[in-house]
């Protein structure tokens, strides 16, 4: 197989693409796939999409683009990312980039991998978590998930969840300083949650990605200039909370 890099959310922060298109400049990978949330938060989604569009081997439709397309859609978000959408509707509308969103799929197979912005239940709408809202861990429903519904194929990558794990059947798998490398044998089921390039949500403010060559896979964790991009939330009108957090990885 041939290496690969995955990136996911990049929620138009564009100095975060950039430095990790840049760190994959140096990693000899053949390949880049986005499993989408391009656009929404940020500041930056015309120049965003037009970079992934030219950078990408795969595009996937995220929530966020879902919205965008969708406007009653956005109803269902929280007000500042609702605004947010309204906001990036706007500006692609105006530059006349709606039409590079228009025909993406939010997953696809490739063998025996499935690419999707979500999970392999729901590959546009459900998150890929470790503890639901009250606490409870769903380990069970994902032990469940990677016996029932990997059939067709054994490696699920995902995105959407904004935070860097593996999910085995025998638990969670956690990147770390010390650890960021992983073997993958031939006969195991595995989701790989990507993280975020572009809002990190794991308490880490630096852009996030994954690289697979088929026997393993690598996280990577890339420093960029986020006071920049929180300026620019800033000076648009957009929520201050969106540039908030950046500094925050949460």
């Amino acid at each position: 197989m041939r290496k690969i890099a995955v990136i996911s959310d990049v929620h138009s922060n564009l100095e975060a693409l950039e430095a990790v298109l840049a760190r994959i400049d140096g990693l000899g990978v053949e390949a880049i796939y986005s499993l989408g949330d391009v656009v929404g938060y940020g500041p930056d989604p015309e120049a965003c999409l037009l970079l992934t569009k030219d950078r990408c081997f795969l595009r996937l439709l995220g929530n966020h683009e879902h919205a965008v397309l969708n406007p009653d859609y956005g109803d269902t978000f929280n007000p500042a990312a609702r605004q947010a959408i309204d906001w990036t509707r706007e500006h692609l509308q105006k530059a006349g980039l709606l039409d590079c969103i228009s025909d993406l799929q939010p997953y696809t197979r490739e063998d025996e991998i499935l690419f999707a912005h979500g999970s392999a239940q729901n590959a546009l709408h459900e998150y890929l978590v470790e503890v639901n809202r009250s606490g409870y861990s769903t380990f069970d429903e994902i032990v469940d998930s990677l016996e029932n519904d990997f059939i067709y194929f054994r490696i699920c990558f995902v995105g959407h969840n904004h935070k860097p794990f593996l999910a085995t059947t025998e638990g969670f798998i956690h990147p770390h300083q010390e650890m960021n490398e992983f073997q993958v044998s031939m006969e195991e089921k595995l989701y790989i949650s990507v993280g975020s390039v572009g809002q990190p949500r794991d308490g880490d403010p630096r852009a996030c990605f994954a690289t697979f060559d088929g026997s393993k896979v690598t996280y990577h964790r890339v420093p960029y200039a986020f006071e920049t991009t929180a300026e620019k939330i800033r000076s648009a009108g957009l929520p201050k909370t969106l540039a908030d957090r950046l500094a925050l990885g949460k």
